[in-house]
């Protein structure tokens, strides 16, 4: 895989604020799928602790009669911290050396999916932990968290339609606040759950639910006409509630063994966390924002990117307009939901164009 492309990656990557999906030669409309390409990443569970596993996957899409072979996908996590003085959200020496080997990168396999183990120094490289000294014997400062006072472990992946970056969010518990606080976080915080479409609804005239998949059109339009598209997402509880089958923020064994002692699971739409305010240094609520990312094999959106705004409170839902093609098909629909924290999900869909 050519480093070039990767490099042209980054780029687009840090312009969007997002961690995810390019290919070189990127179209100006970035919803149009007219090559193949790398959408998504998504890690399960959405947030681990250093030594635990974790799977990861990549979403692949292609116009028709481009087949895209998964097995050819390469994996690695990168164990390169990132300088202070580089933009971007890994260190350069691994988009540079991606390909070619080293001890900088953990090789975790090919295929459209992977399992590997985080590291266990992770929370060293790449959290708030004092990081491992250099070779000069000089000890470096933590990471700093991002907006959601996340921490993430790197992933680098790529085959010949192009490259991508991915990532673990880490947790790697909080610092920086009061032991009462440190207290309340660790009984009250839960790991990130992945967002997930809940339902596609397509309004013509009337809304339908669009069936998810692709082996039978999930939808009929007419050629050219313009509809609107509405991707739901699951309502989240603001409070815990015990007995919900969550076990949210606020929740624990202790609290609410019914919803946390075995295979707990979060709310799959706008969660609450808990948050160190690095300002106040104590621990606050907050609630996700959700983003969601359109793209299809033919016609145009009106927007790439719509969703919701951080703890807006508002209805589960993104909106945006489809403009059919103008000739008589079938169109494929790629919906990517994200939430602030690393969360990752999507649907598939076919449309029947008439």
């Amino acid at each position: 895989m050519k480093n070039s492309a990767l490099v042209r990656f980054v780029i687009s990557t840090v312009a969007l604020v997002s961690l995810l999906a390019c290919v070189p030669d990127l179209p100006d409309d970035q919803a149009l799928i007219a090559s193949p390409r790398i959408l998504a990443v998504r890690a399960v569970p959405a947030e681990v602790k250093a030594g635990q596993p974790v799977t990861l996957t990549a979403l692949l899409a292609a116009p028709p009669g481009a087949p895209v072979t998964a097995d050819a996908l390469e994996w690695a996590m990168c164990l390169a911290r990132k300088p202070l003085t580089e933009l971007g959200p890994v260190a350069q020496e691994c988009i540079d050396r991606f390909g070619s080997g080293g001890d900088i990168f953990e090789r975790l396999g090919r295929g459209q999916s992977v399992t590997a183990r985080v590291p266990l120094d992770a929370c060293r490289l790449f959290g708030p932990l004092v990081p491992p000294a250099s070779a000069a014997g000089v000890s470096g400062r933590p990471v700093d968290p991002d907006l959601s006072g996340g921490y993430y472990q790197p992933v680098v992946l790529g085959s010949d339609i192009g490259a991508a970056l991915g990532s673990v969010r880490l947790a790697c518990g909080v610092v920086g606040v009061p032991s009462s606080e440190s207290v309340r976080y660790n009984q009250g915080s839960r790991p990130n759950e992945n967002p997930e479409i809940e339902r596609l609804e397509i309004v013509t005239g009337d809304a339908h639910v669009v069936a998810p998949g692709t082996d039978a059109p999930g939808a009929f339009v007419a050629a050219g006409a313009r509809v609107d598209l509405r991707a739901f997402w699951a309502p989240c509880p603001t409070q815990p509630v015990c007995g919900d089958a969550m076990c949210t923020a606020g929740e624990n064994q202790t609290s609410c063994a019914v919803d946390c002692r075995d295979a707990p699971r979060g709310c799959t739409g706008a969660e609450t966390y808990l948050w160190p305010n690095p300002a106040t240094r104590r621990v606050e609520e907050r609630q996700e924002r959700i983003t969601v990312s359109w793209f299809a094999d033919a016609g145009a959106f009106a927007e790439e990117q719509s969703g919701s705004a951080e703890g807006a409170g508002g209805p589960d839902v993104a909106s945006n307009v489809w403009t059919a093609p103008s000739l008589p098909g079938e169109a494929r629909l790629w919906i990517v939901i994200r939430d602030e924290r690393g969360g990752v999900g999507w649907r598939e869909y076919l449309v029947r164009v008439e």
